[in-house]
């Protein structure tokens, strides 16, 4: 019909805050509400428990004219990653640097908000995300 919808997306994973070890699986950019241009790093759970397999992602603000800035959390993540190593100025800071690499991360909880409002939406809203990548592993 057409005034029916589907909906398009899968439901994110809701995980307890704390330290994960992960495995960046994936990449990509895209606009988010047609305005803001973001990079995601994808993560899958390597730990055995009940959360391994799930993947959740690192979102990461990027300038129109694509050149980051050191202040930015994609440069110092970058850096890290690429073992403390700044680029040289116009280098490429590509986002598959991250690919396949073993990570112990940072996971908090999001909790969205209702629209024009400051209360939060009910839990069945909330979803997880890698807050900061702690350390790089071998």
């Amino acid at each position: 019909m057409a005034d029916e919808f589907v909906c398009g997306e899968d439901y994110k994973p809701l995980i307890p805050n704390g330290i994960y070890q992960v495995q960046c699986v994936k990449h990509d950019s895209r606009f988010v509400l047609g305005k803001a241009r973001k990079v995601f790093l994808h993560f899958r759970i390597i730990e055995p428990g009940m959360h391994f397999g799930k993947t959740i992602f690192m979102a990461f603000n990027i300038p129109y004219d694509r050149r980051i800035k050191q202040g930015s959390k994609y440069y110092k993540i970058w850096c890290m990653v690429n073992g403390y190593t700044k680029p040289s100025r116009n280098a490429t800071m590509s986002p598959r640097l991250f690919l396949n690499k073993i990570y112990r991360v940072k996971i908090r909880t999001v909790k969205p908000r209702m629209p024009n409002s400051k209360k939060e939406m009910p839990e069945d809203f909330w979803y997880s995300i890698v807050d900061s990548i702690v350390e790089v592993g071998p």
